[in-house]
């Protein structure tokens, strides 16, 4: 991009833009409602990742807090029927790690919860991303790196773990999401309990049975 970032002072929020001047130059940025949710005041200093797009009759410019929401942004939009306002508008529904988990476990009623996302179009970027977002290097975001290896360890469900193994997670998710679970909620607490059974070599009792009340102890501590 020819410009990748700015840095400048506040002048004007409205419901989906904000305006940085950067040297007297009032710069109109396309934003999400995560970034209109968390600004300062007006004048207040501002730096952003930017995205510009030049199209047929206009010039339109997006703005990130940081270089993840950027990549995730651009990503986005390699799926077909995904313009920038769909990308924006996941980025407003949900935080980059829920994105990245919802993909991790197939989740697309999570993601379609974006304004102008349908299910067909989730179930694309679901399909399209998981080997793009495993691979993503997500130490900027400092929480929840559990998430980036659950995804990678879904991705190798089949290599490293028996055909049994991946039957059981299925099953577990499927059990937990007749229960009114998402998938998402319940996919990350799966391969962590997995990933404990393997370390404590305990993987011929990773069954069903074994590992429902597991997960609901889990969900249960995380309501509280």
């Amino acid at each position: 991009d020819m410009i990748a970032s700015l840095s400048g002072t506040l002048k004007s929020i409205s419901k989906s833009e904000i305006v940085l001047e950067v040297n007297s130059v009032g710069y109109l940025l396309n934003v999400s409602s995560k970034v209109i949710s968390s600004l300062g005041d007006i004048g207040s200093k501002l730096s952003l990742f930017t995205d510009l797009q030049v199209k047929d009759d206009k010039i339109v410019m997006y703005g990130f807090f940081n270089q993840i929401d950027q990549t995730i942004f651009k990503l986005l939009q390699s799926v077909q029927g995904v313009g920038p306002k769909a990308a924006l508008a996941i980025l407003s529904a949900l935080t980059v790690e829920e994105l990245i988990l919802a993909i991790s476990s197939g989740d697309k009623a999570m993601i379609s919860r974006a304004e102008g996302v349908g299910s067909k179009v989730a179930g694309r970027i679901a399909t399209e991303l998981l080997e793009k977002v495993s691979s993503l290097d997500l130490i900027n975001i400092d929480q929840n790196i559990d998430i980036t290896e659950s995804s990678q360890e879904n991705l190798n469900l089949e290599n490293e773990t028996t055909l049994g193994d991946t039957q059981v997670v299925e099953d577990t998710i499927s059990a937990l999401v007749n229960l009114g679970y998402t998938r998402s909620e319940v996919f990350s607490i799966v391969m962590k309990i997995k990933k404990e059974f393997t370390l404590n070599q305990k993987s011929k009792d990773f069954t069903v049975s074994n590992i429902i009340p597991l997960v609901l102890r889990d969900l249960s501590q995380e309501i509280k």
